[in-house]
């Protein structure tokens, strides 16, 4: 099973800021989130640097290289820097 997430997308941080999520993208879920759902209601902020970020549900078309920003259910923005595919080690912003 897939997670889907809806997210702004943009090729700098600037960029994202404060735009209006509107796609979808999916990770497999690897039975991480369960901390993270309780914080933020979402599992975007435990999303694991080796764990590719694709454009289908089925996980074969990854993601094109930018910034991904997530609202979370209290407006907090939460940004992950995605390169070929993957989350970057240093690339998340909340």
């Amino acid at each position: 099973m897939a997670l889907s997430f809806t997210v702004a997308f943009a090729s700098s941080l600037e960029a994202v800021t404060g735009m209006t999520p509107s796609s979808t993208v999916y990770a497999e879920d690897l039975n991480l989130c369960a901390t993270c759902v309780a914080d933020t209601n979402s599992c975007w902020s435990c999303l694991q640097t080796g764990q590719g970020v694709f454009n289908d549900a089925g996980l074969t078309s990854p993601v094109a290289d930018g910034y991904y920003m997530l609202n979370y259910d209290d407006g907090r923005p939460a940004t992950w820097h995605i390169i070929g595919g993957f989350p970057q080690e240093e690339g998340f912003f909340n």
